[in-house]
């Protein structure tokens, strides 16, 4: 999907609405056009039918490079030795959300678009189900189980990291991102919480 600057403008003007506003049907088209500078009528013309379908376009338009980037790394770890998920993500693909983090702040607080988090884990489990495919083996959990628990897993870690009043960069939360994702919920109590008898 190709995406021009006006569809960068009208994305922008719907966070700044979306992040002015308390519940989702109070998002308009007009108030995007009036953002931009244009009318109602040439968003509904040329670009958007309606704030749904502004939502898609977003969604894709934060999710193309990462979303090509996995794709990739997979099928290159088709057959070979697997190169660390975890590190590739937090070298490649935590970039890419950091550049798009005014976007995700509003996706993740959860006004604009309750869809989000279907549409991640969506378009993300399929991707890595081949990366899983040999767990039934080794762990006896199905390859779209596990893929599905680190979806929702890295997508909880990226909606605390970018809703953040002022996100690290990616190369400072890199280190804590591979912390978080090498350690259970368990050890991160139990380290935080030493028992006193």
């Amino acid at each position: 999907m190709k995406f021009e600057k006006i569809d960068e403008q009208i994305f922008i003007a719907f966070t700044l609405v979306a992040s002015e506003s308390r519940y989702h049907s109070e998002i308009t088209l007009s108030q995007l056009a009036s953002k931009v500078g244009i009318t109602r009528q040439a968003i509904h013309k040329s670009h958007y039918k309606n704030i749904d379908e502004v939502i898609r376009g977003l969604h894709f338009f934060i999710d193309q490079k990462p979303n090509s980037k996995l794709k990739k790394f997979v099928l290159n770890c088709e057959g070979r030795q697997k190169t660390s998920l975890v590190k590739f993500f937090a070298a490649e693909i935590l970039p890419d959300l950091y550049d798009k983090r005014q976007y995700l702040k509003v996706l993740y607080g959860g006004v604009a678009d309750p869809s989000w988090t279907v549409f991640i884990v969506q378009s993300y489990v399929d991707i890595l189900v081949p990366y899983f495919k040999n767990s039934k083996d080794s762990l006896d959990l199905d390859a779209t189980f596990i893929a599905k628990l680190v979806v929702t897993q890295v997508m909880a870690i990226i909606s605390n990291w970018i809703t953040q009043e002022e996100p690290e960069i990616p190369s400072v939360f890199a280190k804590k991102f591979t912390f978080l994702i090498n350690y259970s919920i368990g050890d991160l109590i139990d380290k935080s919480n030493k028992y006193k008898d």
